[in-house]
């Protein structure tokens, strides 16, 4: 007993070290992050919004930090969550820095709080939700996407001139197409995961509902959207499709389609001038010289200096006029504080903290690889790669649309941009890869054959005991009568 105590002591002497070099990294870490906080704060106190930085510091600690101790306590990925909270704190900089008066910035608080509260919402609901991978769930969720999309088509309206692609609900405008980008992730992942391989029917459902995503933008006009989606559903047949014959004949088919649509589209615009007496038809030529444009005006925004091309060149011009810590010219943007953000960001703070936003966003796809490699469950693997992918792919397009590096679209910079809708949905997005990298989840499999033949061995024991019960109750009842 003795010499079992001194192991005790000696294990216990060699693992508090362990301990403490845990707890020491992780106070670094913060004061790290807390140190960056200080040096955020004073870059807006020296650019004159400091007071308006001031009232947002309650709610970006309260996010930041209370979202740091429940990541510690849940054991989740901290590295991801830290990119995050990097990524919010330069958001609130730059939102900071675009507000024409030094006050109390009430809107952007709401949209913080809102956003904490769907987020920490989001994170109780997969944990605990495992219908969610069911058939019925992914029935449900498909319905309302659909429904979604339906209710923008008839009752939306645009906003600050804009697609008509937002919901007034009690003075809130939200963008249901923010949430549907999240609900496609998880019907993909339950249509192509909750079994070993998904057969031709599951993979043919998965095409069918890319496809009814794909229409419903397209009728909106929500090009980035639509190629947000597009970039995803391949990423998800290339990852959770054994078979890549299945992703190259798709690929192919897309490309081509692509191709025949443009082609199409072109001969239109041409034959018509672009106008038609026909309601549905002038619908039609109104969308493709919409897209049209994106791409002309993408290579020569020159022709309408003043229209189409105008927002192109001036975020051009914005980032010729920065350098590496800010310049103190403000190009005027029409709409800074949303597609137009990174150009923004840069010419205010700099260079550098501009690329430090692009590995940023190149870290979050480093961890979320990470996770999706250390989940044992495939369709928590499909969501979180689904999710990951959807926030870099997102930051890429909107960081090369408004670079000119390609055509610009209409999406927000995840944790930069100020939307509502897309902050809330972010969160969302976020929340769920967290409580994924978490471990300890219900298993997405919803194959129950496995389960049924487990079922089946018991049940067979189970008989197999009875009867051994029931033989030697017989015998010692025999065995009575005789005495």
């Amino acid at each position: 007993m003795a010499q079992k105590k001194k192991v005790a002591k000696k294990v216990q002497r060699t693992q508090r070290p362990a301990c403490a070099s845990k707890k020491s990294l992780g106070i670094q870490v913060l004061i790290l992050f807390i140190l960056f906080q200080l040096v955020s704060l004073l870059t807006v106190q020296i650019s004159g919004r400091g007071t308006a930085y001031l009232y947002m510091m309650l709610p970006l600690m309260i996010i930041t930090y209370g979202g740091w101790l429940c990541v510690n306590r849940m054991h989740a990925d901290v590295p991801f969550f830290l990119d995050t909270a990097m990524l919010l704190t330069f958001g609130t900089m730059i939102q900071c820095l675009l507000l024409k008066q030094n006050e109390m910035p009430t809107s952007l608080i709401v949209i913080y709080v809102l956003a904490a509260v769907a987020g920490v919402i989001a994170a109780i609901v997969y944990k605990h939700a495992p219908m969610i991978a069911s058939a019925v769930g992914t029935s449900i969720l498909m319905v309302l996407s659909v429904i979604l999309y339906m209710a923008t088509l008839l009752i939306g309206k645009a906003v600050g001139g804009g697609v008509r692609n937002w919901i007034n609900i009690a003075g809130f405008s939200l963008q249901p197409s923010e949430f549907n980008k999240i609900i496609y992730v998880l019907v993909m992942a339950g249509l192509l995961c909750t079994k070993d391989k998904p057969g031709r029917k599951r993979v043919w459902y998965a095409i069918g509902f890319t496809l009814v995503n794909l229409g419903f933008l397209g009728i909106q006009g929500e090009f980035g959207t639509f190629l947000l989606i597009l970039c995803t559903f391949l990423c998800m047949i290339f990852l959770f499709v054994p078979d890549i014959k299945v992703f190259a004949s798709v690929t192919a088919i897309i490309a081509a389609a692509g191709a025949a649509a443009a082609a199409c589209g072109m001969s239109l615009l041409k034959a018509t001038g672009g106008k038609s007496d026909f309601g549905p038809m002038q619908f039609v030529l109104n969308q493709v010289q919409k897209i049209a444009n994106r791409f002309i005006y993408w290579r020569d925004p020159a022709k309408d200096a003043q229209g189409a091309g105008y927002q192109i060149l001036q975020g051009r011009k914005a980032l010729l006029n920065s350098n590496l810590f800010g310049s103190s010219t403000t190009t005027p943007l029409s709409n800074p504080s949303n597609d137009m953000v990174f150009p923004a960001l840069t010419e205010r703070c700099g260079l550098i903290i501009a690329v430090m936003i692009c590995i940023i966003f190149g870290l979050l796809l480093i961890r979320g690889s990470r996770i999706y490699y250390h989940c044992g469950d495939r369709y928590h693997q499909a969501v979180s790669a689904g999710l990951s992918l959807q926030l870099v792919i997102q930051a890429f397009i909107i960081i090369g649309g408004s670079t000119g590096m390609m055509p610009l679209t209409g999406i927000t910079l995840p944790l930069i941009s100020r939307g509502g809708s897309s902050l809330m949905a972010t969160f969302i997005n976020i929340a769920v890869i967290l409580v994924i990298s978490a471990g300890n989840l219900w298993n997405g499999r919803r194959d129950y054959t496995s389960y049924d033949s487990k079922l089946q061995k018991a049940r067979t024991v189970h008989s197999k005991r009875i009867s051994h019960l029931r033989n030697r109750n017989r015998g010692r009842s025999g065995m009575d009568n005789t005495r």
